[in-house]
């Protein structure tokens, strides 16, 4: 017969191994949870880093969506169709290029001696490189040009709008020496002149206004600091 071990006895409570229910799961789960967001709020205050600083920069839109600050609003200019802001832009562009152009046509005569006229501004039979007003005059077409782009820089501020500007200032010059001398312009000199200042007003305002519109942002203006 054999011998057989003697039974082992059983191993104290505080020896065997504890396996996690579902209780203790539970509770270093909010355990775990309550440490993150204490380490979120911690992070938020440290500078530099996105936070309750940078949530505070930006307000919630109506659609969902973060809005720009108040401070940048006032950057950007409205899309709305506005028939006042743009009769009012006429006007004074139109002020611009025949108060400029008498300026320049002053100038120029008083440089030669000359005494200025209407004809030189509204007569299309007098531009021509045969005559000493003549050429003046386109001289002080082609100086024009270039106040004017100055203009749409100032009171326009939209590249995408100099050229209708610049076309609408030229329409309205030509219903002006149409009506000043009681006949259509047709002589070829004077379109010439008036294409070559509507290229050059148009191109330099736009590039003088795109330049500006393409300037940096600042986004944030509060100061960074290295962590």
């Amino acid at each position: 017969m054999g011998l057989s071990a003697p039974p082992s006895p059983p191993l104290p409570e505080w020896v065997r191994p504890l396996r996690p229910g579902p209780s203790s799961r539970a509770g270093r789960r909010c355990h775990g949870d309550g440490s993150l967001a204490e380490a979120r709020r911690v992070s938020s205050q440290v500078p530099g880093r996105p936070g309750a600083h940078g949530a505070a920069a930006l307000t919630q839109a109506p659609g969902g969506g973060r809005a720009p600050r108040a401070g940048m609003a006032g950057q950007f200019r409205s899309y709305v169709w506005d028939p006042l802001l743009i009769l009012s832009q006429i006007v004074l562009m139109q002020t611009v290029y025949y108060g400029s152009l008498g300026l320049w046509l002053a100038l120029v005569d008083g440089l030669v001696r000359s005494s200025p006229s209407l004809d030189q501004m509204f007569d299309a039979e007098i531009l021509g490189f045969s005559t000493p007003p003549g050429r003046l005059s386109m001289m002080s077409f082609i100086l024009n040009a270039l106040t004017c782009a100055l203009g749409l820089l100032y009171f326009i501020r939209r590249g995408k709008q100099c050229l209708d500007f610049t076309v609408t200032v030229h329409f309205f010059h030509l219903l002006g020496c149409w009506f000043y001398s009681s006949r259509f312009p047709s002589a070829l000199t004077w379109w010439l002149v008036q294409a070559v200042c509507i290229a050059l007003m148009a191109v330099i305002g736009e590039y003088l206004c795109m330049r500006t519109e393409l300037k940096e942002i600042p986004l944030n203006s509060a100061p960074k600091s290295n962590v």
